[in-house]
């Protein structure tokens, strides 16, 4: 697994969206199965802003499926349906699934 830091409170949008396409192409490149993103949850200052921006953008990538799918942290449970219907789950470390972090985004490759 594939992981990439970019939630900063100095981050922009759009410096954030640059970093998901860069560390996707990096990922694929690596020939990862899954890349964990750390965007953050939105709790303080502009994170919420960086959070909706990439999760809209996942959606998008989803549909034009330049990524297979995504699932956010907190979705790492077996009785959740979201998590049932993620694709490439296996991928996921068991230690991943145990923290349920909100502030992360997994993205099947």
């Amino acid at each position: 697994m594939f992981t990439r830091d970019i939630h900063s409170n100095k981050e922009t949008i759009i410096q954030a969206l640059y970093e998901l396409d860069n560390s996707l192409f990096l990922a694929k490149r690596s020939k990862e199965k899954i890349l964990c993103l750390i965007i953050g949850y939105g709790s303080k200052g502009k994170t919420h802003k960086i959070h909706t921006a990439i999760i809209e953008k996942l959606e998008e990538y989803k549909k034009t499926n330049k990524i297979k799918d995504f699932i956010l942290g907190n979705k790492l449970d077996i009785f959740d349906l979201e998590y049932q219907k993620f694709k490439n789950k296996e991928y996921i470390p068991e230690e991943e699934k145990k923290k349920k972090n909100p502030g992360c985004v997994y993205i099947a490759i």
